[in-house]
């Protein structure tokens, strides 16, 4: 079949607020009807076949493991979202990539990007895997859930200090030899490292701009 639903795009990358209601329209291409095996224990829920015939042989779950799952036929026609995000089967347009210009506590401006499934997966790039729970007792889905960072900013500032630190032993380590460019580039680099957290105090950590390590002088 195919059906047009409408997918709100998070308000930023790895953020869960929708406020702007940016809608991307997405067209549902998979089977009406779909069988849905889901765990007694978690309710996660999985699409396991999928016929435009309701009475079709393939949505008979009897051949199906029983002891940990249930299941259950749904018509995509009403959960149309859902479906797509089990069996993948949909497309949409562009999605514009997001850009913010951030300005750090020293007023250097640099710029956070985020880019986009262009024609396809919008869903499983925004939502977490896993995250649809189907409730056998109301009949009734729940989620799927936004994406949120997988790492939280202490982390990455710890992270930060562990390499400072590395940074530090290898200038310390008198069986290497940089020149003093070498040595200036690596110093300006441990002194990043280890004020990120008040150098960007208030953005998201996923929008530090982070150097790519192959360009510096090698301290690993």
């Amino acid at each position: 079949m195919n059906k047009t639903f409408n997918f709100i795009l998070p308000d930023e990358p790895y953020k869960t607020t929708t406020a702007l209601n940016q809608v991307v329209e997405c067209t549902y291409t998979g089977p009406r009807y779909i069988l849905i095996q889901i765990d007694k224990d978690d309710h996660q829920c999985r699409a396991v076949a999928g016929h435009d015939d309701p009475d079709h042989i393939s949505l008979d779950h009897s051949g199906y493991e029983q002891d940990e799952f249930d299941y259950r036929v749904i018509d995509a026609n009403t959960h149309t979202l859902e479906c797509a995000y089990m069996n993948e089967e949909y497309s949409h347009g562009v999605v514009t990539d997001y850009s913010e210009d951030i300005t750090d506590a020293d007023g250097n401006t640099t710029t956070f990007e985020h880019v986009y499934e262009d024609n396809t997966g919008i869903l499983a790039h925004c939502y977490w895997q896993g995250s649809l729970l189907y409730q056998t007792a109301s009949e009734s889905f729940s989620g799927p859930d936004y994406r949120e960072h997988v790492n939280s900013r202490e982390s990455v500032v710890e992270g930060c200090a562990v390499q400072a630190q590395i940074v530090q032993d290898a200038l310390d380590d008198t069986e290497r030899t940089y020149s003093d460019e070498e040595r200036a580039e690596l110093e300006e680099y441990r002194d990043w490292l280890n004020n990120v957290d008040t150098t960007y105090a208030g953005i998201n950590h996923w929008k530090w701009p982070f150097r790519d390590i192959s360009e510096l002088p090698e301290f690993l």
